[in-house]
C-alpha cells in the first residue's frame, strides 16, 4: 500500500538546472521547481510516496527576479514546450553558455572559455517543421501538444515559436478533416484514423508540404480531402499520407504515399537549395542554421586544397555548402534514403566536387585508414553522440581540424574526452531552440602536432 505525505516550505531558488527548472534546497534535499528563477523566493510543496520524494510543486512566488518576463504565449503554463520563456532572452543565452561550460567541466573535466551564445532576433515564429498530435474533442478533431508528464492534449491554435505559415496550414488542414468527419486516432482504444498532422514549410520559396500521419491505410473521401486542402491555400504544393500502424510513440511509419504534387518542397540555405520530403531531416530553425553553418565553416578554415569528410551527413546540407570552399567533400551517412536526398541536393545545386556514400561512418573510415587522407572532418552526430570506436579511427587518419556539432552537451563532453590527439580551439553555443533548455554547440579541434593554419 502506497503512503503519501505533503510538506510545505518557504525557500529561495539557487540556480537553474540543465532542464530549466529552479534548483532549491529544502530539508537537506535538492528539489527542482517549474517556473522559478534564481534569487526568487517561493512557497513550495513537496510530495513524498513511501518516504521518497516524488514531486515538487510551486504554490506561489513570494518575490520576482529582475530577469523574469511575462510569457508571450498564452499556453505557457499548460504546454510546457517552452520551459524558460519566463526568462529574459539575453539571460536565456547566458544560461545556455553557462550550461555548456558547466557540463564540459562536470562530465569531461574540461575547463575552457566558452563563447557567448549566438541568438535569434526576434526569437519568435522560427520553426519550419510542425508535427502535432491530434485528438477528438466534442465531436471534432483538435491539434496541440501534450501537457508535460501527462496524456492530456492541450489545444493550440497559434504557437508562437512555429512558423506563421505552418500554424495557418495546420488549422486549415483541421478544418478540411473535420468537414469530412475524419476521426483522430484514439491511443487508448486503438480506433480512428489520423494520428498526427505534419507540416513542413519553406519561407524562402513560400511552399508547404502537408503530411497526414494515419493509423490506417485507407481514408474515406481522400480525393475530396486532397482537393479541398490544396484549394485552401496556394502555398500547399505537396500532400502526402504516412501510414503508421504501430502501437508506439514513434510518429512516422515506414510507408509514405504521395497524394498531390511531388511529395517535396524546396528550401534555401546559405545560397543553396534543398529538396525536403516527409522523412528528410532538415534543421527546424533556418535562420539559426545559417548562423550555425557559417560559424562552423569559419572555424573549419577550409582552403581550396582541402579534402573534407562530412560524417553523419544526413541529406548533405553542410557538406554541400562546404564544397564551395574545398577541393573535395565526401559525405557518409548510414541512412540510405538520406543519401539519395543528398545526391539529389548536390545535383540541383550543380555541386560536382562532392560525393555521398551510404555506410556506417566508422566502418567507412576503417576501410580507408591507409588509402585517403582527409584534411578536415565535420561531424554532426545524433543526440546520442558519437562512439569511442569512431573517435579512435578518426584520430588515426589525423585530419588537421575537426568540427564537432552537437545537440547535447552531455554526450559532447563524453566524446571530447576521447580526442587525446587534439586541442580545443573554440566552443561556440548556438541557440537553435529559443525558450527551451536545448542548446547546439560547435567545437573546433586541431591536431596537437600541427600548427594552426
Amino acid at each position: 500500500m502506497k503512503m503519501s505525505s505533503k510538506r510545505i516550505f518557504d525557500t529561495e531558488c539557487i540556480d537553474l538546472d540543465d532542464f530549466g527548472k529552479g534548483l532549491c534546497r529544502v530539508d537537506g534535499k535538492t528539489v527542482f521547481v517549474d517556473n522559478l528563477l534564481p534569487k526568487e523566493k517561493a512557497e513550495i510543496e513537496t510530495i513524498y510516496v513511501n518516504g521518497k520524494l516524488k514531486k515538487t510543486n510551486l504554490i506561489k512566488r513570494l518575490s520576482n527576479s529582475k530577469d523574469r518576463v511575462k510569457p508571450f504565449c498564452k499556453y505557457f503554463h499548460q504546454c510546457g514546450g517552452c520551459s524558460i520563456e519566463h526568462l529574459k532572452y539575453e539571460k536565456q543565452l547566458e544560461y545556455k553558455k553557462n550550461k555548456v561550460k558547466n557540463l564540459l567541466h562536470k562530465f569531461a573535466n574540461i575547463d575552457i572559455e566558452v563563447c557567448d551564445t549566438l541568438g535569434l532576433n526576434p526569437p519568435l515564429y522560427f520553426r519550419n517543421k510542425v508535427q502535432v498530435p491530434v485528438a477528438n474533442k466534442n465531436g471534432k478533431m483538435i491539434a496541440g501538444y501534450y501537457k508535460e508528464g501527462s496524456h492530456d492534449l492541450i489545444r493550440i491554435e497559434n504557437c508562437s515559436i512555429e512558423s506563421k505559415m505552418a500554424n495557418d496550414i495546420v488549422q486549415k488542414t483541421l478544418e478540411v478533416l473535420n468537414k469530412y468527419h475524419v476521426p483522430a486516432y484514439d491511443t487508448d482504444r486503438f480506433t480512428g484514423v489520423v494520428r498526427h498532422v505534419l507540416v513542413k514549410v519553406s519561407e524562402v520559396y513560400n511552399q508547404a508540404l502537408v503530411v497526414l500521419v494515419t493509423a490506417t491505410d485507407r481514408i474515406n473521401g481522400i480525393n475530396n480531402i486532397v482537393n479541398d486542402l490544396k484549394s485552401s491555400d496556394s502555398r500547399i504544393v505537396s500532400i502526402c499520407q504516412n501510414i503508421n500502424t504501430c502501437k508506439t510513440n514513434v510518429i512516422l511509419g515506414q510507408k509514405t504515399r504521395v497524394l498531390y504534387g511531388t511529395g517535396k518542397i524546396k528550401d534555401g540555405l546559405c545560397g543553396c537549395d534543398f529538396l525536403i520530403s516527409t522523412r528528410s531531416f532538415f534543421q527546424t530553425n533556418l535562420k539559426m542554421t545559417e548562423v550555425l553553418y557559417n560559424k562552423a565553416l569559419e572555424l573549419a578554415k577550409i582552403s581550396k586544397n582541402d579534402i573534407v569528410l562530412d560524417a553523419y551527413c544526413g541529406t548533405g546540407s553542410i557538406g554541400i555548402i562546404a564544397a564551395k570552399y574545398a577541393k573535395e567533400v565526401v559525405g557518409v551517412e548510414v541512412e540510405k534514403s538520406a543519401v539519395l536526398d543528398a545526391i539529389n541536393n548536390a545535383k540541383i545545386n550543380r555541386i560536382e566536387n562532392i560525393s555521398f556514400i551510404s555506410m556506417d561512418c566508422t566502418e567507412f573510415i576503417e576501410r580507408r585508414v591507409n588509402k585517403k587522407a582527409y584534411d578536415i572532418v565535420i561531424m554532426d552526430p545524433p543526440r546520442a553522440g558519437s562512439t569511442k570506436r569512431f573517435i579512435d579511427v578518426v584520430q588515426k587518419i589525423e585530419p588537421k581540424r575537426i568540427i564537432y556539432i552537437s545537440c547535447d552537451p552531455v554526450t559532447l563532453a563524453r566524446d571530447l574526452k576521447e580526442f587525446n590527439k587534439y586541442r580545443i580551439d573554440a566552443v561556440q553555443p548556438v541557440d537553435m531552440f529559443p525558450h527551451s533548455f536545448h542548446v547546439e554547440t560547435i567545437v573546433a579541434l586541431s591536431l596537437k602536432t600541427t600548427k594552426n593554419n
